[in-house]
């Protein structure tokens, strides 16, 4: 064999891998970063029981009617109270159902009569607009409440348990997976009581603030 055209062939191969090697590194130099793996944020979800306490004022809004005149008295008691609901949520939507009972005891007392409120309750619808865990709401239902009511001049003294309805509406904002907190107002209306020669018209206004913890 031709020694010249060995060593000829040689050094091309030679050539060959050299050139290569180095195409190799410089596209293993050029080889763009790997992006890292962002996991995805996921929004609050309210969906699920919950159970809570909350603590606030009550005002007894009662328009007397007796013989003679009328007047309207207001007053007003620290109010504490147990709740507990279930929400689902779909989208941005929430909507649920809460029960509660709590207990105040607004009284007046009036030349007339007397009335006081003790024990008091709801059974509610609740629909609202979640922004991530922040929840605006509106609610509504049933509402019941005890009295005891009083005509001084018959001497006629009366307790009974009134139901009526109750519209309201609040924000819930979440600290955690578990634990939020509320601003609620409501509004209840017990319609017409008479006890002797003395008519009530019963309502309550009820601001509260309450702490939930979902399941």
């Amino acid at each position: 064999m031709n020694t010249s055209f060995l060593r000829a062939a040689l050094a091309g191969v030679a050539l060959v891998a050299v050139s290569g090697a180095a195409s190799a590194a410089d596209m293993y130099r050029k080889a763009p970063p790997v992006a890292p793996v962002v996991a995805p944020i996921t929004a609050y979800n309210w969906t699920g029981f919950y159970a809570g306490a909350s603590l606030g004022g009550e005002w007894l809004q009662d328009k007397v009617s007796y013989p003679g005149g009328s007047t309207t008295v207001g007053p007003a008691s620290v109010f504490g109270g147990l709740q507990a609901g279930y929400n689902y949520q779909t989208g941005p939507w929430v909507i649920g159902a809460e029960t509660d009972v709590g207990y105040a005891r607004p009284t007046k007392s009036l030349l007339v009569g007397r009335a006081e409120e003790n024990w008091q309750g709801t059974i509610r619808a609740r629909a609202g607009y979640a922004f991530d865990n922040v929840l605006l709401y509106g609610t509504g239902g049933f509402a019941w409440a005890n009295f005891k009511l009083k005509d001084n001049a018959a001497g006629v003294e009366k307790t009974s348990t009134r139901g009526g309805w109750v519209l309201g509406a609040g924000a819930e904002y979440a600290f955690t997976k578990n634990i939020s907190v509320k601003g609620e107002y409501l509004y209840a209306d017990y319609g017409k009581a008479t006890v002797g020669s003395v008519e009530n018209k019963l309502a309550d206004h009820l601001v509260r603030v309450g702490v939930n913890y979902k399941f």
